[in-house]
């Protein structure tokens, strides 16, 4: 009877000390669910963050270029065409002195001709560097195509090729290329002081763009400035990918990778 007495006040022991353990264990697992859950939440968080920050820099490298266009176009506006057209306002109203022998009229209207050729030609160049017409009605390669020929020359050497098929981009995706195209070719003739440039476009599992000149290069540290950072803005709107190789002396060469599927 004893000895049935200790067993049972044993197994109620154990008892006890196993709700015990699953009570404490149950806590355990609970908190263990809420800290990994609050870990998983602040890396989401950081995440997120990462990527607002990302897109915060590229809507500001957007702004910087959109405000950089802006004030090239009124730039040109105000040097160009808005001086060209005081030139032709004021030789007209001297026309209409009636005192002016015939020499005088012949020589104010060379000027107004000049002037206004001059200005037709300043215009046709702002419309075509706001929105090519090539680009527009023919496509991509044919746009690149008229801006490699319009570069080409005996200082320089281009070799090109394009085999991007534009029927599957926006084109909006064919502007943003354009850009970026039209921003290296800037950056190799302010800068590189280099006399041949490779430009290929090709496709294969991921668009492909390389280009590369043979120019003074710089150190990749110094050489980031506003047109670098527009070409970013733009590859990060392309969802594409950019690799640059360069160093003093040695060139540069970009390497461009995008989804064939946006």
């Amino acid at each position: 009877m004893y000895l049935f007495q200790i067993t049972n006040t044993t197994i109620n022991y154990v008892a006890i000390g196993l709700m015990i353990f699953i009570i404490l264990f149950s806590i355990g697992m609970v908190f263990f669910f809420l800290l990994s859950r609050q870990r998983i939440t602040k890396a989401d968080l950081e995440v997120r963050d990462t990527k607002i920050k990302a897109q915060e820099d590229v809507l500001e490298a957007t702004l910087l270029t959109q405000e950089k266009e802006r004030h090239r176009i009124a730039r040109e506006l105000h040097d160009e065409i808005s001086a060209k057209l005081n030139v032709i306002s004021l030789n007209t109203n001297l026309l209409t002195d009636t005192t002016l022998n015939q020499d005088d009229r012949d020589l104010l209207l060379d000027r107004i001709q000049n002037a206004t050729a001059k200005t037709l030609e300043n215009a046709r160049r702002l419309a075509h560097d706001l929105l090519p017409p090539v680009l527009e009605r023919f496509g991509l390669c044919q746009a690149l195509t008229e801006l490699v020929d319009s570069i080409h020359n005996d200082q320089l050497k281009i070799n090109f090729k394009c085999d991007w098929d534009e029927s599957t981009l926006t084109s909006d995706q064919q502007l943003h290329t354009y850009r970026i195209v039209q921003e290296l070719f800037n950056n190799s003739l302010k800068y590189s002081q280099s006399n041949q440039i490779h430009l290929s476009l090709t496709t294969s599992d991921v668009r492909k763009m390389v280009y590369q000149d043979n120019g003074i290069g710089f150190q990749e540290t110094t050489g980031i400035g506003l047109g670098t950072s527009n070409i970013n803005s733009r590859v990060s709107i392309l969802q594409g990918s950019m690799a640059l190789e360069t160093s003093i002396n040695q060139g540069v060469l970009y390497t461009f990778e995008f989804p064939t599927n946006p």
